[in-house]
């Protein structure tokens, strides 16, 4: 059996792969002989990214085929759920929710978010962190990252709409606010983040029914949590 680990947080349901196998082997555990997505990817890791994510559907018992929109926020063909996909060799994570609008995240935590510190964080985030806390920039890195593939509409113009609220990183796992400034509104977001070896992963869960600003109770410009 691969590594593999699944997670029910109540709220979703999350799976991350160990990639630790070979082409063959991935092709061999989804089962079939015919991969044509695989063409248009020629970097070998990235090969082996895709497949995984497709071992951890097969393993959450997923069958629907996965598609993309124009901004590549992927989804079931049948319409039954939601579902969001990260990867960065040699993990790969999903995150599934059969109501509810997803997102997940992750990267590494040595990237050298400090050089481009100031095109992604806000001036209330330069406030209160430490530009030399490596793991604490990968946390708010992710979890914007995290965030845009959940809500996948126009309006946020850039990381510095998102806000992430004061927090002290927990040495496994965690959660903390990502405050979200859409046009007239502002509304409040948990993030849930894990610390696996050297990658961070950060995820969220929100009614994407609150995003119809027209009828949401937020409309009025309070902030409350997703």
């Amino acid at each position: 059996m691969p590594e593999f680990l699944k997670i029910n947080t109540g709220a979703a349901t999350l799976a991350f792969w160990h990639i630790e196998e070979s082409e063959e082997q991935l092709k061999a555990f989804i089962g079939g002989d015919s991969f044509p997505t695989l063409s248009s990817f020629h970097d070998s890791s990235r090969r082996l990214e895709w497949l995984a994510t497709r071992c951890i559907l097969k393993t959450l018992g997923i069958t629907d085929q996965v598609l993309y929109t124009k901004k590549r926020k992927p989804y079931l063909v049948s319409g039954n759920g939601h579902i969001s996909m990260s990867h960065t060799f040699p993990y790969a994570a999903v995150i599934t929710n059969p109501t509810f609008s997803v997102g997940i995240d992750i990267e590494k935590k040595n990237r050298p978010f400090k050089r481009i510190a100031y095109q992604f964080l806000t001036l209330g985030e330069l406030s209160w962190l430490d530009l030399d806390n490596t793991l604490q920039l990968a946390l708010i890195w992710s979890a914007k990252e995290a965030f845009f593939k959940l809500y996948n509409r126009p309006g946020l113009n850039s990381f510095t709409d998102l806000d992430v609220q004061p927090f002290e990183v927990q040495p496994k796992s965690g959660v903390f606010h990502l405050l979200v400034h859409v046009t007239r509104f502002s509304f409040r977001v948990s993030m849930e983040y894990a610390i696996l070896e050297n990658f961070v992963i950060t995820w969220a869960v929100c009614n994407p029914e609150l995003f119809h600003w027209g009828t949401s109770p937020l409309k009025a410009g309070l902030e409350g949590d997703l």
